[in-house]
């Protein structure tokens, strides 16, 4: 039998906890979790979390539209101490490679043939921002680590997607006497558009669908995610519901105790810093046509790959491709090294599969063909019938595929 370990840095599994509101749900069923999609029976399942927990009826009962992110992460952190293989409190520090895999943490210095790399994403910070970051100026993925004071002030949040409406109505939703005073909402969309979740935009979400896509052209990967951006990047219907219902309160409920701001279809040419806050110069096309100065700056605008330093040892042996590590079809990284010793990676491939690698969608499938990988067989999960639009030729599809983002499409 294989032999595996998994290490983790937290000591209890936490999923972006920073970010993590009261109100905040899923984009994705519940069905799509660690292992449903490729084992329903598995005791790791989130049904059987609910079961275990004595609350599966409750949870039928209470209909959400989506599971709480909240109470997501108590089903990882249960998955995450209910497995003997889980090694928490184990940070990576350093990986080389001297005939297999060293791999060094706080703890030990251990032995690998293969290595599989999940470290999700960083936060973006845009250029005009950087230098700035602090107490004042944050991006979103820390806000409930920094819990600025921004009652009485004025806070400007960047970035039109999800994460840029979560901030706001969390920011609405404080008690009164915490409550900024004025809020804008600076967006590079023309307008606040929703996530397109439609039976048919889901099957760019199926198995199937990301081998084909990892077998198009470079460009017409390009042109095909920018064609169906929305189908990741906009904003859940019931967020944008609350968002006009918070709205609709602070203008005809609750005149005068916050003020909030759009102001949609401008881009942050600038930043400066102006005494304990920053003017944020806005931009629409080429010409700088306003100017917006706030006490606290939230950046909602979004993740990045990044190589982790930990492979820094060996990051001139792996082969790169528009800022990600280059994958063959099993998700392992294309490097000089032997053949049977592989670095897999997990949810860092975006321009090579598609929308659907960082998301929650195919987790289970790609964990299941790493581990196929690994103890060299062929794929077992029982397989699903072709897509619907499988007879649709994507490759010979008339471009161009683009509208602007924000546009219909």
């Amino acid at each position: 039998m294989l032999e595996a370990l998994f290490l983790d840095r937290q000591v209890d599994l936490r999923w972006h906890p920073a970010i993590t509101f009261e109100s905040s749900q899923l984009q994705v069923s519940h069905f799509e979790d660690l292992v449903t999609l490729v084992n329903p029976r598995s005791a790791y399942t989130f049904v059987n979390y609910l079961h275990e927990h004595g609350r599966l009826y409750h949870f039928l009962n209470a209909q959400f539209e989506a599971v709480l992110r909240s109470e997501f992460e108590q089903y990882l952190n249960w998955a995450f101490h209910r497995n003997p293989l889980v090694h928490g409190g184990e940070t990576a520090r350093e990986i080389c490679f001297e005939g297999e895999f060293r791999v060094r943490t706080d703890n030990a210095v251990r032995g690998a043939r293969d290595v599989v790399v999940g470290i999700g994403k960083q936060a973006q910070i845009p250029p005009q921002f950087q230098g700035w970051t602090g107490r004042n100026l944050f991006h979103s993925s820390a806000l409930l680590d920094i819990h600025p004071e921004v009652g009485k002030k004025h806070v400007c949040v960047v970035g039109g997607g999800q994460s840029g409406a979560e901030v706001l109505l969390h920011l609405v939703g404080l008690p009164k006497e915490l409550r900024p005073r004025l809020i804008t909402w600076v967006s590079q969309c023309q307008i606040y558009v929703p996530l397109d979740n439609s039976p048919f935009t889901n099957e760019l979400f199926m198995s199937c669908f990301s081998d084909r896509l990892a077998g198009m052209s470079e460009s017409q990967r390009k042109l095909f995610l920018r064609r169906f951006v929305l189908a990741s990047d906009g904003i859940s219907e019931s967020t944008l519901r609350a968002t006009y219902q918070a709205l609709y309160r602070h203008t005809f409920l609750e005149p005068n105790e916050c003020e909030i701001t759009l102001q949609p279809g401008y881009k942050v040419s600038r930043c400066v810093n102006v005494g304990a806050g920053h003017r944020l110069i806005l931009q629409r096309g080429m010409e700088d046509v306003g100017e917006v100065t706030a006490d606290i700056v939230i950046l909602a605008t979004g993740y990045q790959n990044a190589l982790p330093d930990f492979l820094e040892p060996i990051a001139d042996r792996l082969e790169q491709i528009d800022n990600e590590l280059a994958i063959c079809e099993d998700f392992s990284v294309r490097w000089d090294g032997p053949r049977d010793r592989r670095i897999f990676v997990q949810n860092a491939s975006l321009g090579q599969r598609g929308l659907v690698d960082p998301s929650l969608s195919l987790l289970a499938w790609r964990a299941r063909r790493i581990l196929d990988s690994l103890l060299g067989r062929a794929p077992c999960a029982k397989p699903e019938p072709p897509d619907f639009i499988s007879c649709t030729s994507i490759e010979r599809w008339p471009g161009p595929l683009a509208p602007e983002r924000g546009q219909k499409i």
